[in-house]
């Protein structure tokens, strides 16, 4: 039913009705305004509690770990545009330079979530998708504080927006030839390991 709707949607995008050509296998983009763009109705269906509680300033675990279950699944665009729209809208509503614990803790799990969910894909199309979300989440929201590891793996304080950049470096630094290149000039030229 979810893929249906999706290529439903992807037709009416094709046709220009609906903003950019998204479907499955795509990351639906943050809005340039604060409506929910086009490309998340089927996700705003599929997902309607965590949708509403969102819009009404709350999370519901239950309907929360039912999208982040899908990070991993067949419904993982879906799944990635609905966690991305959900990062920006929690944090454009963080009181700036205030310290709230449950969404920076919150925030640190999605992090996590999405760093251990690209390092566990071996699907380098969905692994560019992620990228795409990171970049655009990080530009686009509003940075809150957060706990995150630095480069000796110590717990210090950072933005959030950096952190979630960083949870899929770490993982692109760490693996494949980018990785190895790195580990190497670090060998040679010294510094952290």
């Amino acid at each position: 039913m979810k893929r249906a709707r999706w290529l439903a949607m992807a037709a009416v995008s094709s046709l220009g009705l609906a903003g950019p050509e998204i479907g499955p296998g795509s990351y639906c983009p943050l809005p340039e305004d604060d409506k929910p763009p086009a490309c998340l109705i089927p996700a705003r269906e599929d997902y309607a509690e965590f949708f509403t509680g969102l819009s009404e300033g709350t999370v519901d675990d239950s309907a929360l770990a039912e999208v982040e279950g899908d990070l991993a699944g067949e419904d993982r665009y879906q799944a990635l545009s609905t966690l991305a729209y959900a990062y920006y809208v929690l944090s454009e509503r963080a009181v700036p330079g205030s310290q709230d614990a449950d969404l920076a803790a919150r925030l640190e799990r999605w992090n996590t979530l999405m760093g251990d969910t690209y390092r566990a894909s071996d699907d380098q199309a969905f692994r560019l998708a992620m990228r795409q979300a990171v970049q655009d989440v990080s530009r686009r929201s509003r940075p809150v504080p957060v706990r995150c590891a630095d480069a000796q793996g110590n717990m210090t304080q950072c933005q959030s927006t950096d952190a979630v950049q960083q949870a899929v470096a770490d993982v692109r630094d760490r693996t494949g030839i980018r990785g190895a290149v790195s580990r190497l000039i670090q060998r040679i030229f010294g510094g952290a390991d």
